[in-house]
């Protein structure tokens, strides 16, 4: 515990500074995010391993996604399509590239990708508040959910995920998370104009726990417990933003759908 509340500390310290100065300093935070995850996502593929052009071939797709359609909170459909493309065309060349391993490769990193540039998208179209809005309400709910399952947890949640997720934590966690987002975007303003915020802070935190969920899930079929053990204490750094990836989305979905 001691060591992950460290690494922890040393993450925050890194991370905050980049997300409130922005520009650049966002932008070379999230370069670094996305070179580390295309690794992670490819690297726990085994039996056999992922072929080395696979990793520049991820990572063309994560910079199309890095670098281009800032302004727009989704990534634009031709990118993804050329992508499945080019993916589906490497099978009849490589025959460790199965079905099942294109459409890993494929959907992981749409997910992944399309999580970065939500994030991007949000710190520069609604600025810092909305990521720390983001940030509160997903790791609160990890932070309830731990808590509350350790001094209340009686009922498994889905034991054949996440054994240690209890019924009572993931409670616990959409108690805190939703306290604590509501309570920023209260005392910052962000409620005054767009008071809908306060059903996303809640649904953010139910989300939060399904991409832990799904992020398990990839982890369990491929026989791993982390992604890497590049963060002491807590494993690789897709299990550090896995829900944050997949709330970014969310909240992007919900203020395009609300129109804030």
């Amino acid at each position: 515990m001691k060591q992950r509340i460290i690494t922890a500390i040393c993450l925050l310290i890194v991370a905050l500074p980049c997300v409130i100065l922005g520009g650049y300093f966002f932008k070379g935070l999230v370069g670094v995010v996305l070179a580390l995850s295309v690794y992670e996502m490819l690297h726990i593929c085994t039996r056999p391993k992922i072929k080395l052009y696979i990793y520049p071939l991820v990572f063309l797709f994560f910079s199309y996604g890095f670098l281009f359609d800032q302004n727009d909170l989704f990534l634009a459909s031709y990118g993804i399509l050329l992508y499945l493309v080019v993916l589906f065309a490497a099978t009849i060349f490589d025959e460790t590239l199965t079905i099942e391993r294109t459409s890993y490769i494929f959907t992981m990193g749409v997910l992944i990708c399309a999580g970065l540039h939500a994030l991007m998208s949000l710190r520069d179209v609604y600025g810092f508040q909305y990521l720390l809005l983001l940030a509160l309400a997903t790791y609160g709910s990890d932070t309830g959910a731990y808590f509350a399952g350790v001094f209340f947890g009686k009922h498994k949640l889905i034991p054949r995920l996440s054994p240690k997720k209890t019924v009572e934590g993931s409670i616990g966690g959409v108690f805190l998370g939703t306290l604590l987002a509501v309570s920023f975007a209260g005392y910052f303003g962000l409620l005054k104009t767009n008071s809908i915020l306060i059903v996303a802070c809640f649904v953010l935190t139910l989300t939060s726990q399904i991409g832990d969920l799904v992020f398990s899930a990839v982890k369990r079929h491929f026989g791993v417990k982390d992604y890497s053990n590049l963060l002491p204490g807590h494993g690789g750094i897709l299990d550090r933003i896995d829900s944050i990836l997949f709330n970014a989305l969310v909240l992007s979905f919900f203020l395009v759908m609300v129109r804030l």
